[in-house]
């Protein structure tokens, strides 16, 4: 008799025949993870802040310095 009522709270819990959610879906709002567009598009901006720094220092050098 015990089996048959374990049986029957499992069959209650089973999911109802929908399609289960992939762990990445469920999770996808608690990640904090760039995704590929993303990352590229941060490479480039960190890449233009360099250029931009670089040329303002050789400005600097060039120019003559205070006293």
């Amino acid at each position: 008799m015990l089996p048959v009522i374990l049986m029957a709270g499992c069959a209650d819990s089973m999911p109802d025949g929908t399609r289960l959610k992939r762990f990445t879906e469920v999770i996808r709002g608690y990640d904090n993870t760039l995704t590929k567009s993303e990352k590229e598009a941060a490479i480039s901006d960190l890449q233009k802040e360099k250029e931009r720094q670089q040329q303002q220092v050789g400005e600097d050098e060039g120019a003559p310095k205070a006293n």
